[in-house]
């Protein structure tokens, strides 16, 4: 999966390596616009060209995939980014102001763009990310439970104080935002590819149960790289909000 990292490593690169500070809604935007939703360099429609890149790899392993619908498949890469995207930024930023403004002005600007479809599609990502992240504080043993726990809940007590000081409305954009709290770990060891990979699968039309070890893991790969890019596109820079 290397080619497919690399196409998205350059993008963020090329994009936004000579800025310095920008402002928290211009940087989505530039992000969404230039890397998710048109990614387009030197004529080359990448997204399109990453779809490709995935089926290749992954009928590499395994023939069954090789039934995959491309348009879905592409369509929904487009909307797993938004959500990891969101979950890296969650990583980054852990709570208040920035990560609260980045869910509410990425609902905005997917009606904006007419594209509400891609804001509903994150939810069962979202919801996976959520569960997830509680099996592994449930996994911690009392102890580490409760104080993980206690700590998630006043991240989400705070994330609420914030959106109403600006005065949004406590809807599914801040119900988004704390299903991502304290996932940073859970992430880190794998538990949540594993949950991402089979909901991924299920959206595509394809039973992952039928796909063999090799391919899941291929398509694992394929998420933490979506991640990373994510990652690496502020890497040089400094969010204002």
């Amino acid at each position: 999966m290397q080619n497919a990292k690399l196409i998205f490593k350059q993008i963020a690169m090329s994009i936004f390596s000579r800025k310095k500070a920008i402002n928290l809604e211009d940087f989505c935007r530039d992000f969404y616009d230039n890397q998710i939703l048109n990614p387009v360099i030197g004529g080359v429609d990448v997204g399109s060209a990453f779809s490709d890149v995935v089926i290749r790899e992954i009928v590499e392993v395994d023939q069954s995939f090789a039934d995959t619908d491309k348009r879905k498949l592409t369509n929904e890469l487009t909307i797993i980014r938004f959500e990891l995207f969101a979950l890296a930024w969650s990583h980054k930023f852990i709570s208040g102001k920035n990560v609260v403004t980045q869910s509410d002005f990425t609902k905005h600007y997917l009606r904006e763009k007419g594209r509400d479809d891609i804001w509903n599609g994150m939810e069962p990502y979202n919801k996976v990310i959520d569960g997830a992240t509680l099996r592994w504080l449930t996994d911690l043993g009392k102890i580490n439970l409760s104080f993980n726990y206690n700590m998630r809940e006043s991240l989400t007590a705070k994330n609420i104080e914030v959106a109403k000081e600006l005065g949004m409305d406590i809807n599914d954009t801040i119900e988004r935002v704390n299903n991502r709290l304290w996932s940073e770990n859970a992430w880190k060891q794998h538990l949540l590819a594993g949950p991402l990979v089979y909901a991924f699968c299920e959206r595509i039309g394809i039973n992952a149960r039928n796909l063999n070890k090799e391919a899941k893991v291929r398509i694992a790969v394929v998420i933490r790289g979506l991640y990373e890019g994510a990652q690496q596109s502020w890497d040089k820079v400094k969010i204002k909000n």
